[in-house]
């Protein structure tokens, strides 16, 4: 469990200190306002062992766009590949192709996490509320349509 989270930190930290914001010349002045500056990840706490949801300042994609939001979750999480299917009022559609790392090898506080993570960030986009995930099921994670209280419990 403890190394789940300190890949989940460790990849929060490469992509913060990926930043090229320093080159020169690489952007105009009218770009340097992001409408998006943070992102949510899931953590446990250790004396309780539940779910708790940190804000990370400046780590989030640089717009609140439903395929800029994948994105970013895709590239904090390598081994599950996100794809952007549609927004119908205010559910935001994901299909998750190859879950099994998802399903299969994450263990069962994995998958939780992951997900947690991943509709706190979704329900960021203005008019989100709900973020349906479809994928093969597997031992630890079925799909279905999850909120920000899906995980208060947790």
């Amino acid at each position: 469990m403890k190394n789940y989270l300190l890949i989940l930190l460790a990849s929060s930290l490469f992509v913060a200190c990926n930043n090229n914001a320093d080159k020169p010349g690489d952007h105009d002045d009218s770009t340097d306002i992001a409408e998006y500056v943070y992102s949510w990840q899931a953590t446990l706490d250790d004396s309780t062992g539940k779910l708790e949801m940190k804000k990370l300042e400046m780590v989030g994609p640089d717009s609140l766009s439903p395929q800029a939001v994948v994105d970013f979750l895709n590239t904090n999480n390598p081994n599950i590949t996100l794809t952007y299917l549609k927004t119908s009022g205010d559910t935001i559609f994901i299909k998750i192709p190859d879950a099994n790392y998802l399903t299969q090898q994450m263990g069962s506080t994995g998958p939780t996490m992951y997900f947690a993570s991943a509709v706190y960030n979704l329900t960021e986009i203005p008019g989100i509320r709900f973020a349906n995930f479809d994928f093969e099921e597997g031992d630890h994670a079925q799909p279905g349509t999850f909120t920000r209280e899906s995980f208060k419990e947790e």
